[in-house]
This record gives structure tokens, sequence and C-alpha cells, in this order.
């Protein structure tokens, strides 16, 4: 699978570009705030429908567009069939009603209301969570690096974006696990205040454990994987000292012996158990919006005790092993985009991915320092240099 051409009109910093692409190693280079972050952000966007590092589809919009539209096109050719993707974002006016969505929902319109994001695949009219899947994609960002020190939230942000576009029913049961959530925690504040009966939590419940069964499996499923390769390749880069495991610590009590059902009666269960001081407390203490990852080298937690050349092995070895488990859950290659992680990394580390991106069918890199790469990898890649919101071939 690779991006064969990519379109963007008013996204940004680009007034206007079109770059044919295709499989290999692109390198865009140029100082910082120039848009390089920019152009991985709209390739991002046509596999996941969202940015990954915008608050709101709005801050995409170039502030300049005239008709306050920005769109993201691409061409995405697979093994039997080639793709053409369009996002229209609308940078929202006093006319068009202020809406709230999932990140991996579109808001519902009505009458003359305009979505603030539209989406065509092939031409046909299609919502986000129809996109997701279509085009697979693996980020790896500066911020990446602190997969192992960052918080939760950040560890299982990083598990739900490679499971929406491996699995369109875990994006499916992602949203309506979220709105459960939301709605759980209203409830047990109306609850707490004596505005509403305790018992009216059992449907809810119900609904919860149904949802967070099936994303606790997937979850389970892609850790397995992620702990067997992310152990392998932090080996290799230690030299053989360091043994990492990556394990998964959800909130509910976990036993992979239970069959689905099973498993949603003891979740039913510990809600039960905690009922009381949810309630006194107004949120969801269990559930998969409270999992967490643990990384462990030789025993000892990363988190707590790692070196930060250690953290970032570990980061950089689970990152890898994403790419393994994509490439192995859906049978493509998925695009792997890189965005200035080389700066963040010793030469030991940075030789290590640079040999690995080379394996990979196409690879999309920024850097602010083309000279700090291998010559062996500049001279495989064609390179372009990032000014301004214009991207030129380098002559470099």
């Amino acid at each position: 699978m690779h991006l064969s051409r990519l379109i963007l009109s008013e996204f940004r910093n680009y007034q206007q570009a079109d770059l044919t692409l295709g499989s290999g190693l692109f390198l865009f280079c140029g100082e910082n705030a120039q848009g390089k972050t920019n152009l991985l952000e709209a390739v991002s966007m046509l596999a996941t429908g969202n940015s990954f590092h915008a608050s709101n589809d709005r801050e995409m919009v170039g502030w300049q567009a005239p008709d306050h539209i920005a769109r993201v096109e691409g061409y995405v050719q697979r093994r039997e069939d080639t793709l053409h993707i369009e996002i229209a974002l609308f940078d929202p006016t006093p006319a068009l009603a202020t809406t709230t969505s999932t990140p991996f929902s579109l808001p519902e319109t009505s009458g003359t209301v305009l979505p603030r994001k539209r989406i065509k695949v092939n031409g046909i009219p299609r919502r986000v969570m129809e996109l997701i899947g279509q085009m697979n994609v693996v980020l790896f960002a500066p911020a990446d690096l602190h997969l192992v020190d960052g918080s939760p939230d950040e560890r299982r942000r990083f598990l739900d974006r490679a499971l929406c576009q491996i699995h369109p029913r875990y994006c499916q049961s992602l949203v309506k696990y979220r709105k459960v959530v939301t709605q759980r925690s209203a409830l047990l504040k109306r609850i707490r205040d004596n505005l509403e009966e305790p018992r009216m939590l059992d449907y809810l419940d119900e609904q919860l454990t149904t949802q967070a069964s099936l994303l606790i499996y997937e979850r389970r499923q892609m850790i397995a994987t992620l702990d067997r390769e992310a152990r392998v390749l932090q080996a290799t880069m230690s030299g053989g000292r360091e043994q990492l495991a990556v394990i998964y610590r959800p909130s509910f009590t976990v036993d992979e012996r239970w069959t689905s059902f099973e498993a949603i009666q003891h979740y039913r269960e510990q809600l039960n158990s905690v009922r009381k001081r949810e309630i006194l407390q107004g949120v969801c203490l269990l559930g998969p919006h409270r999992d967490d990852l643990e990384f462990v080298v030789n025993g000892v937690n990363l988190l707590t005790y790692g070196s930060r050349g250690q953290q970032r092995t570990a980061a950089l070895a689970t990152k890898l092993s994403e790419l393994a488990y994509m490439r192995a859950s859906t049978g493509d290659e998925p695009i792997l985009l890189l965005d200035d992680v080389f700066s963040e990394l010793d030469r030991v580390r940075r030789d290590y991915l640079l040999q690995q991106v080379l394996r990979h069918e196409q690879v999309l890199l920024t850097t602010t320092e083309l000279h700090a790469l291998p010559a062996a990898i500049t001279a495989q890649a064609r390179t372009y240099q990032v000014n301004e919101g214009h991207v030129q071939v380098s002559t470099y």
C-alpha cells in the first residue's frame, strides 16, 4: 500500500500543493514551522479522518482561504485497487451550528446546518467511521518517544489509533463505549445529588460491559504481539543486555480463560462492587478508559526506574512492533510517517531505525538536518525542500 498522489488546498500554510509520490523513501527537509509536519498531518487524515495534533478541524483551514474551506485529497494504491479519498474541512461561521463530535464520528446535521467535515471515497460520501481502515498509516513523532514515560492517556490513544485502523468493530465499540461513559458519569452525579435512583445504572452497566469486553479483547491481542516483537527489538538494540516486557494493565480484573459472556458477567460484578464509591465520586472508576500499559526491562518498571535511553529504546521498539502488528493483521504494508524523530535519538537508535525504514514500502520522513542522515539513506530517497508552504524537489 502506498500513497501515489497528495493534493492540498488551503490546508494549514499550503495554499496549493500537488505531490506525486509512490513506493520508497521520501525526505522532506526544511527549517522549523515551514510545513513539514503539515504534510504528514494531511496524509494521516486520509487514513483516520482526524488530525494527530490539532484540537479541532478549524485549525487546519488556512486563515486566508477565500471560501473558508480546506481540502485534502489523495490517491492510494492498494494491492487490488486504487482509492481516491477527498476530505473537505469547513471553518465554522456564525451561520453554522455549534456541534461536537467524538474522535471517530461526524456531528449529526439537520436542515441547513453544514457539517465541519465532508468525506468522499471514490466519489461516494462517507462517514469517518467508514473511512478508517481504507488506508493504514503508522505515525512516529517526537511525542511518541514519551510513550513509556508519558501519561496513561497517551498510551491508550496509541492503542486506539492502531486498532481503529485495523478493526472497524473496535472503532464502533470505542465510540459507543465513550458515549456510555459520558452518560454514566452524568447519571452518577445525579444519583449522588439524589435526583435519580441507583437502579438506573443497571442498563448503562450492561452497555458499558458489553462494549468493554470487545475493547479489552482486541487490546489484549495487540499487546501480546507488541510484547513478542518489541522484546526482540529491544534485545537487538541493547546488544542483548535488555529484556523488555510490554504488559497490559486493565482496570478490570481480566482472565484470558473467560468466554466473552463470562467476561461481561465478571465485569458487571466488578462494577457493582465499586458502585457506592462511583456514586460518591461521580465518575466511572472501572473500564478501558482507565487501562494502561507497563514497560518492564530486566524486571524493572521503566516508568519509575528506567533511564532515558532505556525508555526511548522501548518506545522505538514498541512503535516498530506496531508496524509489524498492522501488517500481520491487514496483509498490507502500512505507510510509515516519521516526523523529525531522528534529532531526538542517539546515533545507535537512529541508525537502527534507518535500517528498519528501508524495509517498508513507503516512508515519508521529515527532518531539519538532512546532512545528519547517512549518505546511504539519502542516496535511495527522493528529497524535497519545504519552505513556507511550498514543496520543491531538492538538489541536495
